[in-house]
């Protein structure tokens, strides 16, 4: 093999690196982009989520405090037996 012949294998091994280099590189990017978009779509959803259990919760503590000051005795009643029950439990532990 000549020296001619060795540095126009050598060259093409360089270009080969350096096309594989910017291929991998290229893929990195593309990989990049696409967990970004993806992150942006899972917060995006997270956040719908949110707002929508804040308002059900929101919804239910209403419904609970317009109870209770409708009927202040019953509601009385009701936590004290759930105290007894919760407490005869734990104690028979």
């Amino acid at each position: 093999m000549t020296h001619a012949a060795t540095s126009h294998s050598s060259d093409g091994l360089k270009e080969s690196a350096v096309a594989v280099k910017d291929a991998v590189a290229d893929l990195a990017g593309e990989a990049s982009r696409f967990a970004h978009h993806r992150l942006s779509d899972a917060k995006d959803s997270a956040g719908a989520m949110i707002d929508s259990v804040k308002s059900q919760a929101e919804s239910c503590n209403d419904s609970v405090v317009g109870f209770i000051r409708k009927n202040p005795y019953k509601s009385l009643a009701i936590a004290a037996g759930i105290g007894l029950g919760i407490g005869f439990m734990l104690r028979r532990r």
